[in-house]
This record gives structure tokens, sequence and C-alpha cells, in this order.
């Protein structure tokens, strides 16, 4: 490779690059931004309503998968399928 090569990437890599990683980040942030404000306040309320539904259903099923009762007809289960 000769040395004008070597420059133009090292050129590259040094300063074109990393501007255009830039550019493409804060563009998406923007993007972001836009979307977050186009979300209306009842929009909100309903993911954030949504949201808590979906905790409480998951705090449901670890109550259950935790309980031993469960883990203990899961046992049972498991030593009738051996025999």
């Amino acid at each position: 490779m000769d040395d004008g090569m070597v420059f133009v990437l090292i050129i590259l890599f040094a300063f074109v690059l990393p501007v255009i990683l830039i550019g493409t980040w804060t563009s998406h942030k923007k993007e972001m931004a836009k979307a977050n404000a186009n979300l209306n306040n009842s929009e909100k309320k309903n993911l954030q309503n949504e949201l808590e539904s979906v905790k409480a259903r998951l705090e449901v099923l670890e109550a259950i998968v935790t309980d031993k009762k469960y883990q203990l007809n899961q046992e049972i289960t498991a030593l009738k399928a051996v025999d």
C-alpha cells in the first residue's frame, strides 16, 4: 500500500467515521424525541396502565411458580413420568 492510501485511510477512520457515527446518533435521538412528543397524555397514561397490569400479572405468575404446592406437583408429575 502506498503512503497516500495509508494517509487517506487514517483520515477516514480518525475524522470522517466518527462524524458520521455522531450524526447518526444525534439524528436517532431527535427522532425519538419527536416520537415521544407525538404521544399525547392519554396514550402515555394508557401505556402506563398497561405496564402496571403486566407487572401485576407477572407478580401473580411468580407467586404461582414459586409456590411450594406447585413445585411439589411438578416433582410428583416428573416422578410419575419416570415410572
